[in-house]
């Protein structure tokens, strides 16, 4: 069965999940790690601008943990 992938919209066979945030939305699919990066980034992009001390906030406690 084959899906489609979330950023680049390629089908694919086996790919990386990424569990929903929120109740309403599905789970993302992404064909490689690449893709996924590039979706994370565009997504970290568009809470900087919308919510700025927001994204403060989260860069702050993903410094913390090691993982930004």
């Amino acid at each position: 069965m084959t899906e489609i992938c979330k950023s680049c919209k390629n089908e694919f066979n086996s790919g990386i999940w990424v569990a929903p945030q929120f109740r309403d939305e599905k789970v993302l699919l992404f064909c490689s790690d690449k893709c996924k990066n590039k979706y994370l980034k565009a997504k970290l992009n568009r809470i900087k601008i919308e919510y700025p001390r927001y994204y403060k906030n989260l860069l702050t406690k993903l410094n913390k943990k090691g993982e930004f």
